[in-house]
């Protein structure tokens, strides 16, 4: 299967191809704005480097948040008119699972728990939580660094994505058993390309998938 993958939902840019279970091309940006500009000429240079034309792709597959509205819709967008012109189906993911399932290996035998979280901005994070087999623990949230920081649960587990510093700052030393993954704390479209082939795609013009917002604009 062939899978043709890109995040526009928050603080990067990436694009990826997945191609007989291995990523044959990828590109990865950090850029606040300007993602509609960039994203189709990324989306070129990926697919050049990958040795893979638009027609040889089975499925699109996007992340659909939580993350900034215009974002969000932007790769939301591109996903669903690629699916239409190309004639294959879309998958969505959320970029808290696209960001876990980015750093799995980076979990040790005694860890419980990984935590998936990005500064949402306005005091609050949107977070996630998944055990080691990326099975998730909790719903998808939007709230203070505070009050997640008494929702994580307890035992050995590790924070990551650019949400994690802020929730350290507020457990200090009290939870010496967390630790925060190094990275670009950003989802990467890489992760988004593995995990489609087994999810669930959407039939081209079918308006799906639908967008996660976690609180109004």
């Amino acid at each position: 299967m062939k899978v043709l993958a890109f995040d526009t939902a928050l603080r990067a840019l990436s694009v990826a191809v997945l191609g007989d279970d291995d990523i044959r091309g990828r590109c990865f940006e950090a850029r606040n704005r300007g993602h509609a500009e960039a994203l189709f000429p990324m989306i070129e240079d990926v697919c050049r480097q990958a040795g893979v034309a638009y027609g040889e792709f089975d499925r699109i597959a996007v992340t659909v948040g939580p993350g900034t509205f215009a974002g969000v819709r932007v790769g939301l967008a591109a996903a669903r008119g690629l699916a239409v012109a190309l004639d294959i189906p879309v998958v969505g993911v959320s970029t808290l699972e696209v960001m876990a399932a980015g750093t799995l290996d980076c979990l040790r035998d005694s860890d419980t728990h990984l935590t998936a979280l990005f500064d949402a901005r306005r005091g609050q994070v949107y977070f996630q939580t998944f055990d080691p087999a990326l099975r998730p623990l909790n719903a998808p949230c939007a709230t203070a660094p505070a009050e997640l920081a008494r929702a994580l649960p307890e035992g050995q587990g590790a924070l990551v994505g650019d949400g994690a510093p802020l929730v350290q700052d507020v457990l200090g030393t009290s939870r010496e058993n967390l630790r925060i993954l190094n990275g670009p704390g950003q989802p990467d479209a890489a992760a988004a390309a593995r995990l489609a082939p087994s999810r669930e795609a959407q039939p081209p013009g079918s308006g799906l998938p639908r967008p996660v917002y976690l609180r109004a604009p």
